[in-house]
């Protein structure tokens, strides 16, 4: 519990064959005082790829963005999975993930994600000072659970 608030999600991935098709979050919010929220983020190949194509720059195909995509929605929950993510998004292998590289996932969990509130969201997390996040700060940006807040618009 966080803020006052339990959080449980149930993540449901969808498959025709071997083929990754759908990745569904549902998020159930319990407050200390018992009122409970409940949102759904899903996203599908088809709407992936069709914003993928339509972003003209480079993005990840859309197994590896649902790699990346599930600690992001999971935070701390999927911790084992944070290294892996970590590693699709470091496009140059440098150890570390700057603005370039994480503007190739946010857009499509964040739509009107301007290079400024990318910024803003690696400072959170930003040790150094150096706009970039090693896999240390990636892993404490995850665990803060900023993922489901910038994709339910929270940030």
């Amino acid at each position: 519990m966080s803020n006052g608030i339990d959080v449980r999600v149930d993540e449901t991935v969808v498959r025709q064959g071997d083929r990754l098709v759908e990745v569904d979050y549902i998020y159930t919010e319990t407050r200390e005082n018992g009122d409970q929220r409940n949102y759904q983020i899903t996203v599908k190949r088809p709407d992936y790829e069709r914003l993928a194509t339509s972003m003209n720059k480079s993005t990840l195909s859309f197994d590896n963005f649902a790699k990346v995509l599930r600690p992001f929605m999971m935070g701390k929950f999927a911790s084992e999975d944070i290294p892996a993510a970590f590693g699709l998004l470091d496009t140059d292998h440098s150890g570390t993930i700057d603005l370039g590289e994480l503007a190739i996932f946010m857009p499509v969990i964040m739509p009107n994600a301007s290079p400024y509130m990318l910024l803003h969201h690696i400072q959170k997390a930003n040790k150094n000072c150096d706009y970039k996040l090693n896999l240390e700060e990636f892993t404490s940006l995850i665990n803060q659970g900023i993922g489901r807040d910038i994709a339910l618009g929270r940030l």
